[in-house]
């Protein structure tokens, strides 16, 4: 009998022990967690099963004392499937992270009646659906992270309800809507990346505001001052790549210019773009309240009340503007613009006449053999020389004159087009004393003209002469390759080649200096007249 005493306590032991070693009702909520997950490729989940009471000891799982679940945390652990209902029963569950995953679905409606749930962190996963309006429900709530996800719909208003939240990020989702107002115990609020549409609130609130990103929205109207004076002086604001317009209010010029980027219709301090002054024209002045100056110092009448509007003077601004002074002004501005045309079309007609006048006298010059500037290269016997002076002769008083014609046209310097900026090289030893400001000082007279190259005569003020030809289009680029040629050509020597002095690099034209040869052609002796001087071929650019 005691055999079988013995034999029947030890069978039923484990079967009275067997409660005791059960698993708690926080782990099994944890396990079919687990159960929903589809790929766990990191093997986070690999120690979570029956064999604990507990689930204390499983990877990214905290108690308490007393072996209740109170934090679960796993980001970045690359688990895939969708959240649990059962994850929102664990009772004590303070803390939730499970960003940087791929959950999918919907958020768990159990999340939300969490009441003692301090940290919810689902940021970067692609949950879909809304944000409901029981999250005001969670009144523990500190830290809501649901950034980088595909949540739609509006920003439930009752969310300014929660009195211990302090970081809001919604950023990277599509809500849109109105920005929720009342975040007074907020310190970082980010809703960047959305499709916010609605105004700036004006009971924004924000006193506690350390970081607000209202950045890439469709956020438009104004940023009003009710709105920039909630927010502290040393908060942080971004309200970049929207569509908000006027002007930044003054509380809100010590932000980053960064900050208002994107917004083609806003102005004011920090950006670069001033706002414009209004034009006082758009309101007409009140005669009785706001008269010119010139009338107010006529007196009143001695009749005249102060409370009455002189009577004289709306008089005589009513008689200013009868019809007869109407019509008299517009014949004044008729005639004005009449006077204005003729003037247009006489300066045009004078400079028609004055380019024709320079081609015939270019085309003149080209058909002549005595003036080609290759044969100035040439070497030649002084009787040679001798024949193209006289057939020079004959043509003298001509030419002659039509130089002195542009010598009036061209009364300026031409080097004075170049004041805007530029540099002046001497390439020649002996002319380093020559400054731009001397040359440009210079009287100019016109030599001859090839093409768009004009040959001048400039004479310094202490009687230096040189000759000056201006470069019209040319297809050297860049200084350096012009300077490179000059400086090649003025190591020339040669009887026939006049010295190369330096040159002038501006932004559109070029000029080149050379001395002056008076009175001489290069094939004879120094004495020859010649008309058009080798200035104008010595230079192999294109001119």
């Amino acid at each position: 009998m005691k055999i079988f005493h013995w034999f029947f306590i030890f069978l039923l032991l484990p079967l009275l022990l067997l409660p005791s070693l059960a698993l708690n009702n926080d782990g099994v909520l944890l396990l079919s967690f687990k159960y929903s997950i589809l790929s766990d490729p990191l093997s986070v989940l690999q120690s979570w099963n029956y064999d604990e009471e507990t689930p204390c000891q499983w990877y990214g799982v905290t108690c308490n004392e007393i072996g209740m679940v109170t934090s679960l945390v796993l980001p970045n652990s690359q688990l895939l499937g969708s959240i649990s209902e059962d994850i929102g029963h664990v009772q004590h569950l303070h803390h939730l992270d499970l960003s940087s995953n791929f959950f999918n679905g919907t958020l768990p409606s159990s999340i939300f009646n969490s009441t003692e749930l301090q940290v919810l962190s689902l940021g970067g996963n692609v949950i879909s659906g809304e944000l409901p309006e029981t999250i005001a429900g969670m009144a523990s709530l500190q830290i809501l992270n649901l950034s980088d996800n595909a949540l739609a719909g509006k920003i439930p208003q009752n969310l300014t309800l929660l009195q211990n939240l302090t970081v809001v990020s919604l950023r990277g989702n599509y809500f849109s809507g109105d920005v929720p107002s009342g975040f007074d115990p907020v310190e970082l609020l980010d809703l960047s990346s959305n499709l916010l549409n609605g105004t700036l609130p004006l009971d924004f609130g924000g006193g506690n505001l350390g970081l607000l990103n209202l950045s890439y929205n469709k956020i438009s109207g104004s940023i009003s001052p009710e709105f920039a004076d909630k927010v502290p002086h040393n908060a942080t604001i971004d309200l970049s790549f929207n569509n908000l317009t006027g002007a930044i209010p003054e509380s809100l010029v010590n932000q980053k210019m960064d900050s208002f980027y994107g917004n083609v219709d806003l102005c004011g301090k920090p950006l670069k773009n001033p706002c414009s002054i209004p034009s006082t024209l758009s309101t007409p002045p009140n005669m009785s309240q706001s008269i010119s100056p010139a009338i107010a110092v006529i007196p009143k009448p001695i009749d005249s009340t102060p409370g009455e509007p002189n009577n004289n003077v709306q008089t005589q601004a009513r008689r200013s503007l009868n019809p007869g002074t109407i019509a008299a002004i517009a014949v004044a501005d008729l005639a004005g613009l009449s006077i204005i045309a003729m003037v247009i079309l006489y300066v045009y007609q004078l400079k028609k006449r004055n380019g024709l006048h320079t081609q015939s006298t270019t085309s003149n010059l080209e058909k002549k053999p005595d003036v080609n500037p290759v044969s100035t290269l040439m070497p030649s016997s002084c009787s040679s020389c001798m024949k193209i002076k006289l057939v020079e002769t004959s043509e003298t008083a001509s030419s002659d004159s039509e130089l002195e014609e542009k010598n009036q046209d061209f009364n300026v310097s031409p080097a004075e087009a170049y004041q805007k900026g530029g540099k002046l090289v001497i390439v020649n030893q002996g002319n380093e004393q020559l400054e731009l400001e001397t040359l440009l000082k210079a009287s100019a007279y016109v030599l001859g003209t090839s093409g768009s190259s004009i040959v001048y005569k400039a004479v310094l003020e202490n009687g230096t002469a040189f000759a000056v030809r201006r470069i019209g289009d040319s297809s050297v680029a860049r200084l350096k390759d012009f300077e490179s040629q000059v400086r090649g050509i003025a190591k020339l020597k040669h009887p026939n080649l006049v010295k190369l002095v330096g040159f002038y690099w501006g932004n559109d034209e070029k000029l080149v200096i050379y001395d002056f040869v008076s009175n001489g052609s290069l094939g004879c002796s120094s004495y020859s007249k010649y008309r058009t001087p080798p200035y104008l071929s010595v230079l192999p650019l294109s001119a």
